[in-house]
């Protein structure tokens, strides 16, 4: 019996805090509140906004209408003075806010304001009748002509007014002494249709148009960010500064971030009630709110390490995500993307998951011993013990068990007329047509699901190999070996296929020579399986020591050219290319290499795990590239690895997330590949959520917020990190 291999330790990747950035709703109490056109912060932190029936505050966590509100209606713009007042632009006029009241502009004949600023105690009004300021108390109109669909009005440091409209940026003198001047040509401004201007850190001006972002020293433009630079969107609606200097720019699709380097996007659910961004204003802690077509949002962030972050995933899987008698599965929320109640319905691939559980707090244990993460461990275990005898047989697992009287949600009993068996025949062979698909147990306490695949024994096996390594006592070992010896051997007994109750194959559980290497409609499995079955045996081998699964070894490999075939082991067209294949292999490779059975093997292994990796290199999956530099003799860098763990973001709800309006991706053209794809990855907070086994390059990913996933996959990255010595623990 081969010991599991020794595992050649690297300097670890240090986990130290990085900025974990995450996201607050703010919505208001009814659609037209909602149509939020313009946010600022008073000194206190709290946002004032201007809305499609007047402006509002956000006091103590709920919104509150000023007194008097009701007779402003429509507000385009808002400020605060240095007083504290606050300023509104309405189609009814200009009014001010102060201790709590709404009052119209004193001294202002009132006609409709599209933009107001304030700088101290001087208050600048426009719209179609002119530009106005206040200055000393009184109301006067600046002199000079502008467009007159006014959006946006500052202060400029030498006492100019600069004009924002939807034809031309405007500098007036105030003085009258100088003449104005208008810039609206692509050699001085992206764009003549401006939204808004505000002063930067530095000084310098920034100016956000339908264009891009231009930046002036003077009056003179000294940078552009625009399409060249591969801004997300040009189309930009406002502009705002952190105290890192960092540009926040609200877009049609979301809001723009920009760090002087990197372009990111933060668009969707996930960030933003409407995509359709607006405004936004920087708070005392670094946090962005912003307005939108939806609401109000606060981007936040907070310090964390990798190992604060598995502790919160953590809490999260283990309150939402397990179910009885403890399969682990994604929440279905009762009302879309509300978290306060939800339950776990059935899925096909229940038995994988929970392994990979089990997996999670096997590592988890052998790198903490904390004994929950033992408990824990055991209790997945038994899960899985339930889904074999739920069969009532003595080597079939179950895909899924419920309790009696919980209905099945997917696959659910039916009959099939003799054209749709037909029908299914002609769109895939193997098709099984099963019409009572689920049964009840023989105690009365479970219905269970048969025709169970590969993807479950891969799981099951690699669940079980870790616990029985790492975790399990001496006769918790007893347990995991039965039932390994149950699974397996059925497997080998009745010629290499997970047989079902009818005496047959299910329709994905085939690792035979004969539909391997002869049916050509197993030509896609042929190599991976091939791979996965002396994998299994392996494990077998090393928990019962039994002959048999030698002797199947080598007969495969001996008679069938099994090894040759895991030599062959590489997806290259892109039509049968998978990244469910790559998860799946991802835990079928390292029981392959611990539990080697025959030493002759390893070289052809490890070109096959080389080859495996190729396919999945460029998508910096953690699970993967730690896994190819445990056992592959070579190493990759896990820069890639770490960002993905860090900007995996902390909202596991399954958002759609729709890429395909953003400026600086291009797509795959790719003949055979399906669907809209991106040629190069988002960042992972920029895109659907999206587990390792699912396809990260689609555009548009996601369930528009109808379940929280299992963060079971960052988890098992994360604890594989950790025990094989690729990270560090969390340092301060």
């Amino acid at each position: 019996m081969f010991k599991t291999q020794t595992i050649k330790k690297a300097r670890p990747m240090m986990d130290k805090p990085f900025w974990q950035e995450y996201h607050e709703a703010w919505p208001l109490a009814s659609a037209d509140e909602n149509d939020v056109r313009a946010i600022v912060l008073d000194k206190a932190g709290q946002p004032w906004v201007a809305t499609k029936v007047g402006p509002r505050v956000l006091v103590r966590a709920a919104w509150v209408k000023p007194d008097g509100a009701d007779v402003v209606g429509s507000s385009h713009s808002i400020c605060i003075d240095g007083s504290g007042n606050v300023w509104v632009g309405a189609t009814s006029g200009l009014w001010m806010i102060s201790g709590g009241k709404v009052r119209p502009a004193p001294g202002f004949m009132q006609s409709p304001i599209g933009a107001v600023t304030a700088k101290g105690s001087l208050v600048v009004a426009a719209g179609p009748d002119g530009v106005f300021w206040n200055k000393g108390g009184k109301w006067a109109k600046v002199p000079g002509r502008t467009m007159q669909n006014v959006r946006t009005v500052y202060i400029a440091s030498d006492g100019h007014i600069w004009v924002g409209t939807s034809s031309g940026l405007y500098i007036l003198d105030p003085s009258g002494k100088k003449s104005v001047v208008r810039l609206g040509r692509p050699d001085v401004l992206l764009s003549s249709n401006v939204h808004d201007i505000r002063e930067l850190r530095n000084g310098d001006v920034a100016v956000a148009s339908t264009g891009g972002l231009d930046i002036y020293r003077g009056q003179t433009r000294v940078k552009s960010l625009s399409s060249k630079e591969r801004i997300p969107c040009r189309e930009l609606r406002a502009v705002a500064q952190d105290a890192e200097g960092r540009l926040w720019l609200p877009s049609r699709i979301g809001v723009v971030r920009f760090d002087g380097d990197r372009f990111r996007l933060r668009h969707s659910r996930r960030w933003l009630l409407a995509d359709d961004a607006r405004g936004v204003a920087i708070g005392p802690d670094g946090s962005a709110w912003v307005a939108t077509a939806g609401g109000v949002d606060a981007i936040r962030r907070k310090k964390m390490t990798l190992e604060e972050k598995a502790d919160y995933f953590l809490g999260v899987l283990r309150k939402r995500h397990i179910r009885e008698p403890g399969l682990v599965g994604p929440a279905v929320l009762k009302k879309r993307g509300d978290l306060s109640a939800s339950f776990i319905e059935d899925d096909d691939n229940d038995g994988e998951h929970t392994g990979m559980y089990i997996a999670i707090e096997s590592l988890r244990y052998a790198v903490t011993k904390d004994p929950r993460a033992k408990a824990n461990a055991r209790a997945a275990f038994r899960a899985m013990e339930i889904l074999q005898e739920a069969t009532g047989t003595p080597h079939f697992i179950a895909r899924s068990v419920l309790p009696i009287g919980t209905a099945p949600l997917h696959e659910v009993d039916r009959t099939f007329t003799a054209d749709e068996i037909a029908e299914a025949k002609l769109r895939d062979p193997r098709e099984k047509p099963i019409e009572k698909r689920w049964l009840p147990t023989k105690d009365g306490k479970y219905l269970w699901k048969r025709d169970a695949s590969s993807d479950e024994v891969d799981g099951h096996m690699y669940g079980y190999a870790l616990f029985h390594d790492l975790v399990a006592d001496a006769a918790d070992k007893k347990r995991v070996a039965s039932l390994v010896d149950r699974i397996i051997g059925g497997i080998v007994d009745n010629g290499y296929v997970l047989q079902d109750i009818d005496g047959k194959g299910t329709r994905w559980g085939n690792w035979s020579p004969k539909s391997l290497n002869g049916d050509p409609n197993w030509n896609e499995e042929r190599y991976g399986n091939s791979t996965e079955i002396i994998s299994h045996l392996g494990v077998a081998y090393h928990m019962t020591g039994k002959q048999k699964y030698l002797d199947a070894a080598n007969y495969l490999i001996q008679k069938h050219g099994y090894a040759e075939n895991m030599g062959k082991l590489r997806y290259v067209t892109p039509s049968e290319t998978t990244h469910i294949n790559d998860e799946l292999l991802s835990m079928v490779f390292p029981n392959l290499f611990n539990h080697l059975l025959i030493p002759d093997l390893k070289m052809i292994a490890i070109k096959a795990l080389r080859q495996w990796h190729q396919n999945c290199v460029r998508d910096n999956i953690p699970f993967y590239d730690f896994v190819y530099n445990t056992y592959s003799g070579s190493r990759v860098s896990l820069d890639g690895s770490m960002t993905t763990l860090r900007e995996w973001p902390l909202d596991q709800i399954e958002w759609t997330v729709d890429n395909r309006f953003r400026e600086d991706v291009t797509f795959d053209r790719v003949p055979g590949r399906d669907g809209v794809k991106l040629s190069k990855l988002v960042p992972r907070d920029e895109m659907g959520l999206c587990n390792w086994d699912q396809e990260p390059y689609f555009a548009v990913i996601g369930r528009n917020g109808e379940r929280e996933d299992r963060p079971s996959d960052w988890l098992l990255a994360y604890w594989m990190g950790r025990y094989w010595g690729h990270m560090s623990a969390g340092t301060r």
